[in-house]
């Protein structure tokens, strides 16, 4: 049995139970927590995150179906150019955007050599693999870090980080590290997959918390979207 995670008054970060998968036909559930604001519920486990002093979590948990064994679902994280052109719900211009403009594999940290997208023998070897995009508001390439933190024949969990602080005209957005982000996939069957992620921010710069929180929910349900080709409606999260 796990030992429990004690929430604390600085912290997002508590011990209850993960929700049980929606079928696949069924929309994802999404939660988030932001402190003094919006909480969905008990604070969550953040086991798979490296740090567990949070200012916004974001939870999604969802299930699809899709051909292939582990490995290929695997393959799929690691296929980062499929990144570019994804598209997502931008609450505040209240329609969809695009949400990468440019997204590539790039061969060593600090580097922006173009690579083929990683393998999933590369993210089996546990090395920290690295990845560029950019996003609908900035036009600046921001470097990220990708990593296989846990694997059973089952199951993998992946966890990607900001490798340098991410700043929009000159302003601190991000500071390098302070996004983390896990995805884990899950067999539950033949060509059927449950699917979790778990983003944390440790601390929210330049603008409204809410805006963050909106911001970010909005993030988690445009990867979810373009791993298992959906469209989500995510008004009714708000």
């Amino acid at each position: 049995m796990r030992e429990a995670l004690a929430a604390s008054p600085s912290s997002l970060c508590g011990s209850a139970p993960l929700p049980a998968y929606p079928a696949p036909d069924k929309p994802a559930l999404v939660q988030s927590w932001l402190q003094d604001g919006h909480q969905d519920g008990p604070a969550p486990d953040c086991r798979g995150l490296r740090d567990h002093d949070f200012e916004l979590l974001v939870r999604l948990t969802g299930s699809y179906t899709a051909q292939g064994d582990l490995d290929a679902q695997l393959a799929r994280m690691g296929a980062v150019s499929l990144l570019k052109g994804a598209t997502y719900w931008s609450y505040s211009d209240r329609k969809r955007l695009v949400l990468f403009q440019e997204a590539f594999a790039v061969d060593a940290a600090g580097s922006l050599r173009p690579r083929a997208d990683f393998s999933a023998a590369e993210l089996r070897s546990g090395a920290e693999l690295h990845f560029v995009h950019s996003d609908n508001r900035s036009s600046k390439l921001s470097p990220y870090s990708l990593r296989l933190a846990q694997s059973t024949p089952e199951t993998f969990q992946v966890l990607i980080e900001n490798t340098a602080d991410l700043r929009y005209m000159g302003l601190m957005l991000v500071a390098s590290r302070e996004m983390q982000w896990s995805v884990n996939i899950e067999r539950l069957g033949p060509s059927r997959w449950g699917y979790r992620s778990l983003l944390g921010m440790r601390h929210l710069h330049l603008g409204r918390a809410e805006q963050h929180r909106l911001s970010n929910l909005a993030r988690c349900v445009a990867m979810f979207d373009l791993l298992t080709g959906r469209q989500t409606d995510i008004e009714p999260y708000r």
